[in-house]
């Protein structure tokens, strides 16, 4: 079975790897590309690293926002 790379470190509700793999019951992970052996993963290292940049991002925008929002209501 093949280690697919994930970003994230909630794992426990993931189906799919970023490089669109489905996963199976008990799914080899890892946020260290040194051990990811999928060669789907490795392909697509560039774009899965940028998705992964941009959720980020999102997440700290979105709790800025929502920390503005308390800020106002308080």
């Amino acid at each position: 079975m093949r280690t697919h790379f994930a970003p994230f470190t909630d794992l426990e509700d993931i189906e799919q790897a970023p490089c669109g793999t489905w996963l199976g019951e008990v799914p080899e992970l890892s946020g260290d590309w040194a051990e990811v052996d999928c060669l789907l993963c490795q392909k697509r290292k560039d774009r899965i690293i940028a998705a992964a940049a941009d959720e980020e991002r999102f997440i700290v925008e979105q709790m800025g926002d929502m920390a503005a929002f308390m800020r106002a209501q308080g």
